[in-house]
């Protein structure tokens, strides 16, 4: 073991390592603060993290040779500063990719970036894994083994997650195709409700008598789901039965009497009223509207008074609301002529 060489080793890779790490925390910030993104000074920060315990491992390896250590201590020696250099290496790696995507789904849209939030443990996860492999495959151990093991496991696994995974691509689907987001107001089966939040595994609702609904993901992308966020105007038909009494005169009018009670309330556009049918215990208009508003409290003002303005116009007109009902003729009086 010559010591002369082994004190020029360290002195050069120590040296080369300060100056190294000197150069990326004093001189290049310089340079990398006068661009306009952040994303340089952030790799800076990242390198000079990593340049010094890295240059230490890399110097150590260097020098390796001449310590004279005996074969089963050089031998784990290696080992242990090839797994030290690989968690500087990973970690380095992992702050990387990590800020890069995050700087990339910003850049795309605000669900882009919610996915990428919900999923980067599992990206940290699989940098780690996929760098673990490369270590042990520099290091000599046979993978045959350990992807033997993990197919063996793995069936079980997949079973156990199964549930997991089905929500997660149920998520994945609401985040990339969009039924509805966060703020919408949705209808699925007989909840009417606010989404609030989408998680991973299920979405948290608000109703309308504000208690918290919370439904899997993947119900909501098998099942009929009513959005009403994008729906510009609200078309309202109606049915009017109105008893027999009621004159020629009135019906021919009251087409017109329900379009001046339309027109005058906000929110609200007439389409038609007309004369539909002779009903069995009613004479029958249909009427047909529209609500041009999205929020639903203002949609239901205007519906309400829409209807009391009916109600007042026909209680004015003499008019009366018809309900199922029959009429009975009692012909006694006739028949007992006839029979005397």
């Amino acid at each position: 073991m010559s010591v002369d060489t082994l004190l020029i080793k360290l002195v050069v890779g120590l040296g080369i390592t300060l100056a190294a790490t000197v150069v990326l925390r004093r001189l290049l910030p310089r340079f990398s603060r006068r661009t306009s993104s952040d994303f340089d000074d952030f790799v800076l920060r990242a390198l000079s993290d990593a340049v010094l315990p890295f240059g230490i491992v890399v110097t150590l390896l260097i020098v390796k040779t001449n310590l004279g250590l005996p074969n089963d201590v050089a031998r784990a020696y290696d080992v242990v500063l090839r797994i030290v250099g690989s968690i500087v290496l990973i970690r380095f790696i992992n702050r990387i990719g990590i800020r890069f995507l995050q700087s990339v789904a910003k850049r795309s849209d605000s669900d882009l970036e919610q996915l990428f939030k919900n999923i980067q443990p599992l990206v940290r996860a699989l940098i780690w894994i996929v760098g673990a492999l490369v270590l042990f495959q520099s290091l000599g151990v046979q993978l045959a083994a350990i992807w033997a093991l993990l197919s063996a496991g793995g069936i079980g696994v997949g079973l156990a997650l199964k549930e997991p995974a089905q929500e997660l691509f149920a998520y994945l689907m609401i985040l990339l195709d969009k039924p509805f987001t966060v703020g919408q107001f949705i209808n699925v089966g007989s909840t009417f409700a606010t989404v609030e939040k989408i998680g991973v595994r299920s979405t948290h609702l608000r109703s309308l008598r504000g208690e918290a609904v919370v439904m899997n993901n993947s119900a909501l992308t098998h099942t009929t789901l009513l959005n009403f966020a994008d729906m510009e105007n609200r078309r309202m038909i109606y049915s009017l039965g109105v008893t027999y009494s009621t004159s020629v005169e009135q019906m021919k009018a009251i087409p017109a009497w329900v379009e001046q009670i339309i027109e005058v309330i906000p929110n609200t556009n007439f389409d038609r009223c007309h004369f539909t049918e002779f009903g069995d215990s009613s004479l029958n208009l249909e009427l047909v509207y529209y609500i041009d508003t999205r929020d639903y409290t203002t949609a239901m003002n205007a519906q309400q008074a829409v209807n009391l303005g009916i109600m007042e116009c026909f209680a004015r007109e003499g008019i009366e609301f018809a309900f199922p009902s029959r009429t009975l003729y009692l012909e006694s009086d006739s028949l007992a002529g006839k029979l005397s």
